[in-house]
């Protein structure tokens, strides 16, 4: 049975002595508390403890290279620490559990402009070169630890700090502010007439084409009750008008005119048609597209930059102390862009670079990460739009991943190939070489229209800079650079079957692609034998030069018009985690062990399915319900794979033999533990360090379940796999009669078609790019940063827009959409900065809730800890409480018990005594009253936390839901760590929230006029650790935990809402079933749905968010912790390369899959498939078209 009544004491003694503080207050810093900036010259080496010391034990890595060339500047990768020390003083809250606020960087001095060092302007010419100071300079450390340092010149404007930029909005071209309130407000809406059309025009353009509530309350709200609305004044209007002038470049000239508008373009491509056809010139007309210039311009001098670092700096960590007292050396953090090496390359490159003649303007770079992929717009036909999205760098990663914050500019819609190109190549070369060229006329196609984006207009900029008055008031004059490129693009490649061993990590180094000389003469070579020797895509001569290296006969744009000062545009194709493991390597892996459930004999998948349809929700939208039926996955997107991971021990858990199920379930750990780390969107080196060894643990592992679990088991198509393949296959007999070439032989009508084998395929590429990862995140920052996700999200506006149109001709009409939408909201701003506004103009809220709950506080302030309502309707009258619940488990000596807890917290809080002096006595209790014996019940609260990555998170704890399990900090004593076989000690402990309230207390021990206090408290049921369950890190478990029996004193009690850390996430353990020993029949503490059962298990979810991962692993900047023992212990760990040199043969559980029982399976495998998407109805995500191939490559 559990070790449950030793826990339960232990929660009961630290409700008097732990401390716990009552409110948090932000403290602003201001420039007498930073104590300036501090230069690296200075020397940290006396704030590092012994860094000679630390030296000796640290490990040699590319992280501690990377981290910093300069001597003088300790910026090296701690090797991973040692575990916690024992705590002897149980009065003070644990780093982790310290719940700080998180704020912003310790402000620098300001810094005018002036103080970026210039020559004389009669020394000045295009070959002089401009060498910044270089002395490297650091703030003060936040109290997170959190440092900048600065490369040279500080910014001259911070966006970090809290700056208004309300008197920011001057025009280069108008002295704004000496114009009268309605002259501007006239410039402001124009071409709108007055308020009144302004405020309807707004509305209609910026609701939906589907009309909502919000819509009605956003045109009550915002535009008929608005004081400034007189509906007399849209008589008369010619609306078609105003919105044909609303749509084009010059609306809105008086304040936010911008040459920025949509541009016509066609695009003309060589079609190679063999030694017989000849090579023909086809024009691709229908491209539309932004001067990418424009664009840059027009953002910076916007409010959309208000936030943008124009100056890039290193943010550095210092852990905290570790169990010896030494504190380590800074870490280097990863996370935004404009803080990641490639940024701070590109910056000091600039510098260093000769100054433009008579340009004494401070010069920055602005980093440029483009985003495509084609989308289907509507839900039923063939519409679709292929959009190419701009993101800037120098915003945070934050606010550029949200939709709303309008930080996804539309650049380009990019045409298709028409079909009657396809008529044009069959009348030339020999069908089966169509598919090759239609593939390079896509690529083709792509260059060309890169080529019309990157204009000589560009590339000057590029070359040059832009003059720029940006938002924050400083003129400069801005580089384009290009960081990242998003896309899903499909590669292949063969023999990587060795991913994640060492000789596979040399190899990236020692073979990374670069773009050479020799690689651009193999490419031109081949064009030359394809376009004037009429030699064939696939031939020979084509083939020799290009496929060792996997090159296509196609010249690269961004190498053409962008070299030298783009020196490897390889490097500009990012990772895709959304495509490459959410919907690649985990989406097959689940598959497979699906064919594998479907091979297992019994009553596995049905069994899936149910536990599937039992997991509890958790959060917003963290994990939804899960589908009715998993095994089929219909209509999964990427966000239903990452909840079914995060989700998936619990429900496979025993339902494959044990030989099997053990593998199987460390298989999972590690693959969760990879997909955490790999989303985390802040890394420090310690933690990139951990993901590579994780990668490394997780390939292993692979592998063995590959050579183990899959051999034992002969596995098949599942059915949805059958008819996707059976429809491909009647797609391509159209296809084949449609180029007049004879189909192939098609099953007969009345056969049902032959189920084919389906083995485990490791080897793509999907799997290959994982180990590139850490590279990545060093260089450019952490994935979430470039992420096509937020691509994916951006085309729901596209879709939203869509509906808007005509349905024919449509990519114009949007385009004329996204300028009127644009130019709104342009002038909203400018009339919310205006002097004399009156009523603001309110964006229409979203409508947000927690599984339809109605939540109290939605204003609330994120310093709080915790906010209960404050309605004192519903309450309990205590005489009738107890006589209601008597009899009840729940609710035995509520009252005495109620009062013993709350007079624990008064005593502590006025520090009259140590708490744990005494228990109170009957005597003091009876002092304790209730005011009206009343105490005020609540359905829910919400719960403020510090993130890992230092922002604030918010849980809703809500009775009677899924949303009732809360955390607390285990007060238990840490055993030596050196103690041989001692378990891993709880971290947290966890409850079952069965009433929010709050009460009215007055205190009567000393006086008879006490005021009554509000006092808020929860009534729980604690949950017990499993004794002899071994979990954690080294054991590859979850933690199980299961209820208190009521027959311990302790199995009910109450809890201090501040003690809470966050909710919890607290899966059944399904295959431990239900039980009804632990507690008879209780309205409290169930709902009638659990019938009087409870689960006799439940696992703790740790994977379920990322800022829940952290907690486990430690290293958490936000957080102030280390790394926990177990994970030193597995990082440290030599991995050897697996060879499997013993395939085990199928073992006798195994089954032979038919279908329907008719038709036995090929006894050889057939080709595979998995890195294929495998049906149309299994989605690869929102606007995912697999026959759209990237092709900048």
């Amino acid at each position: 049975m559990f070790r449950l009544r030793t826990i339960v004491q232990g929660v009961w003694a630290s409700q008097t002595s732990r401390f716990v503080p009552t409110g948090f207050k932000r403290r602003r810093l201001d420039e007498t508390d930073t104590q300036a900036v501090e230069s690296s010259a200075a020397g940290t080496a006396a704030t590092q403890g012994n860094p000679s010391a630390a030296r000796e034990h640290q490990e040699e890595s590319p992280l501690s290279k990377a981290a910093d060339a300069d001597a003088d500047v300790p910026i090296i990768a701690p090797k991973l620490v040692a575990g916690r020390p024992q705590r002897l003083n149980r009065g003070r809250l644990p780093a982790r559990f310290r719940d700080n606020i998180p704020e912003g960087p310790v402000p620098i001095p300001p810094v005018p402009v002036s103080r970026v060092p210039s020559p004389a302007p009669s020394s000045m010419s295009s070959s002089a070169a401009f060498v910044p100071h270089s002395t490297k300079m650091r703030t003060a450390p936040n109290q997170f630890g959190l440092i900048r340092e600065y490369n040279g010149a500080l910014p001259s404007v911070d966006p970090e700090d809290e700056v208004g930029v309300n008197d920011l909005l001057d025009d280069s071209a108008i002295s704004w502010k000496t114009l009268s309130g309605a002259t501007r407000r006239g410039l402001l809406i124009a071409p709108y007439p007055n308020m009144s059309s302004y405020l309807f025009g707004r509305w209609f353009w910026n609701s939906s084409a589907m009309k909502s509530d919000t819509d009605r309350a956003d045109l009550l709200k915002n535009c008929i009750l608005h004081p400034e609305f007189d509906p007399r004044d849209l008589h008369g209007l010619n609306w078609k008008k105003l919105d044909d002038e609303l749509a084009s470049s010059g609306s809105g000239v008086g304040r936010f005119g911008s040459g920025d508008g949509w541009k016509p373009a066609a695009v003309t491509i060589s079609v190679p048609l063999g030694s017989a056809g000849g090579v023909h010139d086809y024009t691709v007309d229908g491209l539309l597209y932004r001067p990418l210039e424009d664009v840059i311009a027009t953002v910076c001098a916007s409010e959309l930059s208000a936030g943008f670092h124009y100056t890039p700096y290193r943010k550095l960590w210092q852990p905290p102390s570790g169990p010896d007292g030494q504190i380590p050396l800074l870490e280097t953090v990863h996370g935004e862009l404009y803080t990641s090496q490639a940024f701070l390359d590109a910056h000091l490159e600039l510098q260093r670079s000769p100054l433009e003649p008579g340009c004494t303007l401070p010069r920055a770079v602005i980093a440029c990460m483009p985003w495509s992929d084609s989308t289907h717009l509507a839900e039923y036909g063939n519409a679709s739009l292929w959009p190419t999205y701009m993101l800037f760098g120098n915003q945070t990663k934050y606010e550029r991943g949200r939709p709303s914050s309008n930080a996804c500019h539309h650049v380009a819609y990019i045409p298709k190939l028409p079909s009657d190109i396809e008529d044009l190549i069959n009348k030339h070369v020999h069908v089966d070489s169509i598919d090759k060229i239609l593939t390079h006329c896509r690529r083709e196609l792509m260059q060309g229209v890169w080529r019309v984006m990157l204009s000589d207009g560009f590339v000057h900029a590029y070359r040059h800079g832009i003059v720029v008055k940006c938002y924050d008031g400083v003129t400069r004059r801005l580089y384009p650079r290009f960081f990242t490129y998003s896309a899903d693009y499909p590669e292949k490649k063969d023999a990587i079957s060795a991913v994640g061993m060492a000789r596979d990590m040399a190899s990236r180094t020692r073979n990374a692609r670069v773009d050479s000389a020799d690689r651009r003469y193999k490419v031109n070579r081949a064009r030359e034998f394809i376009y004037e020797q009429g030699r064939g895509l696939a031939s020979k001569a084509v083939e020799d030069l290009l496929k060792a290296e996997s090159l296509v006969p196609t010249v690269n744009v961004f190498s053409e018009r962008l070299s030298p000062l783009l020196p490897n545009f390889h490097e500009l194709f990012v990772p895709d985690f959304l495509h490459e493991w959410e919907l690649g390597v985990w989406k097959n892996l689940m598959i497979h062990l699906i064919r594998i459930l479907h091979a297992e004999s019994g009553n596995a998948v049905r069994e899936f399915n149910a536990r599937f349809r039992q997991v509890p929700i958790f959060g917003r939208d963290t994990i939804r319900r899960m589908s009715r039926n998993m095994s089929e996955m219909k209509q999964m997107a990427a966000r239903d794979f990452e909840d079914a991971l995060q989700s998936f021990i619990p429900v496979i858990e025993s339902l494959l033999q044990q030989a099997h199920n053990d593998l199987v379930l460390d298989l999972l750990w590690d693959t969760a533990s990879v997909h955490a780390l790999h989303k985390l969107r802040m890394h420090t080196d310690t933690t990139v360090n951990v993901v590579t060894a994780f990668f490394c643990i997780f390939t292993n592992t692979l592998r063995r379940f590959k050579a183990i679990t899959c051999a034992a088991y002969k596995t098949a198509e599942l059915p949805k796999e059958v008819q996707a393949r059976v429809r491909r296959q009647a797609q391509k007999s159209l296809r084949d009669t449609a180029r007049a070439a004879p189909p192939p032989q098609a099953a007969s009508a009345d056969q049902p078609p032959t189920v084919r084998r389906k083995e485990y395929n490791m080897n793509t590429y999907k799997l290959h790019s994982l180990r590139d990862y850490p590279l990545y995140i060093i260089r450019v920052g952490t994935l979430d940063s470039y992420t096509t996700q937020i691509g994916e999200l951006a085309h729901r506006i596209a879709k939203e827009r869509f509906a808007r149109t005509s349905k024919k001709a449509f990519t114009t009409q949007l385009a004329k959409i996204e300028r009127r939408e644009t130019h709104l909201k342009h002038m909203g701003h400018g009339l919310s900065h205006l002097e004399d506004a009156n009523q603001p103009i309110s964006e229409p809220a979203a409508d947000a809730d927690l599984s339809g709950d109605s939540v109290e506080g939605e204003n609330m302030s994120l310093s709080m800890h915790h906010y209960i309502g404050q309605s004192q309707k519903v309450y309990e009258y205590l005489p009738q409480f107890v006589h209601k619940y008597r009899g009840d488990p729940a609710a035995k000596d509520f009252v005495h018990r109620l009062k013993a807890h709350l007079l624990r917290r008064i005593i502590q809080a006025s520090g009259e005594t140590s708490a744990n002096a005494a228990e109170p006595t009957d005597e003091q209790l009876q002092a304790v009253l209730f005011n009206n014996d009343r105490i005020y019940r609540h359905q829910t609260m919400r719960v403020n936390y510090t993130t890992y990555d230092v922002r604030r998170g918010q849980d809703i704890v809500h009775i009677g839901t899924d949303h009732c399990h809360i955390m607390v900090h285990a007060n238990e004593d840490i055993p030596d760590a050196d103690s041989e076989g001692a378990p891993e000690p709880a971290m947290f402990w966890y409850a079952k929230v069965l009433g929010i309230y709050h009460v009215n207390v007055l205190d009567m021990r000393t006086t008879h006029s006490a005021r009554p206090v509000r006092m808020e408290f929860l009534h729980v049921r604690w949950f017990g650790r499993d004794p002899d369950w071994r979990s954690g890190w080294e054991a590859k478990r979850l933690d199980r935990v299961g209820f208190v029996p009521e027959s311990d004193e302790g199995a009910f009690d109450f809890v201090d809402p501040a003690d809470v850390i966050r909710a919890c996430h607290l899966i059944p353990a399904f295959a431990e079933g239900r039980t009804t020993s632990l507690l008879g029949p209780s309205s409290l503490a169930r709902t009638p749905s659990e019938n009087h059962e409870d689960w006799e298990r439940y696992y703790v979810n740790r994977f379920v968010d990322r800022d829940m991962f952290m907690r486990y692993l430690g290293g958490a900047v936000g957080h102030g912790t280390l790394l926990v023992p177990s994970v030193r212990n597995l990082c440290a760990i030599s991995l050897p390369d697996y060879d499997s040199t013993v395939a085990p043969q199928p073992s006798e559980h195994a089954t032979t899959v038919t279908d329907n029982g008719a038709v036995d399976l090929p006894d050889q495998p057939q080709s595979d498939d998995d890195d294929r998407d495998t049906d149309g109805d299994i989605g690869e995500g929102e606007g995912y078209d697999s026959n759209v191939p990237f092709a900048l490559l």
